[in-house]
């Protein structure tokens, strides 16, 4: 049956409060599973493939999803790559080289696990990268520091820079990726391949990077554990993620629909 509606949901902060929660709770798995009734149920998450599998999975989602910061797009079942958007060399370059300015930061880049994460990243002294990169992040940079560092690498043309909340309190994380590759251009690629209109898409998040997926949804949902910008920029606010706030969204959502 031909769907005509779009549920378009980070993760982190949304769907499971990480890094404490692994895997969506049996609440959320049952609600998504009763709205994809009608609605197609898309992750747009900043986690890479490797990193977002577990949840894409715990979730059974079946419908295309963005990973990656808004640089890819997947089948959450297989893990296929359906649309991807690297990020030019000649800027990769320069974002190296504002990244070594600041060597007691690590850095990771294109696919990684949760481990290495939370309990890795890369020297970027050192490092050597010798493919093309669709995404790249500093990690756990302190709060009071990073706007600083995103202030410089902004000043690169051809990147989008995205302050994210980290999985650490007091830290933030900066994902770097081609200016055409944020959640907002991806979920316009997103209803290309659904054969959706904007104007029947919802978005759900909770955190800065979520402000490019307003950008590209009608209805904007924010949580109520998100930042205070997005809130302000959100069309409502529900729910606290430890409160199982999202699937109690969808729940309502499902019942509307009823």
């Amino acid at each position: 049956m031909r769907k005509y509606k779009a549920l378009i949901f980070d993760i982190d902060g949304t769907a499971i409060n990480s890094p404490s929660q692994k895997v969506p709770s049996e609440r959320l798995v049952q609600a998504i599973r009763k709205l994809e009734e009608d609605y197609y149920a898309c992750a747009a998450t900043g986690r890479v493939w490797t990193f977002a599998e577990p949840v894409l999975k715990g979730l059974s989602l079946v419908d295309p999803c963005i990973i990656s910061a808004g640089t890819q797009i997947c089948n959450p079942v297989t893990g296929e790559i359906m649309w991807q958007c690297d990020i030019d060399e000649a800027d990769l370059a320069a974002t190296l080289a504002i990244a070594k300015k600041y060597p007691k930061y690590k850095v990771l880049y294109n696919d990684n696990d949760e481990d290495a994460y939370l309990n890795g990243g890369l020297d970027v002294a050192n490092l050597q990268i010798t493919e093309p990169v669709y995404f790249f992040e500093l990690i756990f940079v302190p709060q009071e520091i990073a706007p600083q560092i995103v202030a410089e690498l902004s000043k690169i043309d051809g990147v989008a820079v995205t302050l994210v909340v980290a999985q650490r309190a007091g830290f933030n994380d900066i994902h770097v990726t081609n200016r055409n590759a944020t959640k907002e251009h991806a979920i316009a690629e997103l209803l290309k391949i659904l054969k959706i209109k904007q104007e029947d898409t919802i978005g759900v998040g909770d955190g800065h990077n979520d402000i490019h997926l307003f950008n590209a949804v009608k209805h904007k949902v924010a949580m109520g554990n998100a930042v205070d910008e997005l809130k302000a920029a959100s069309n409502e606010v529900i729910g606290l993620v430890t409160e199982d706030g999202f699937s109690e969204y969808i729940e309502r959502l499902s019942d509307v629909r009823a």
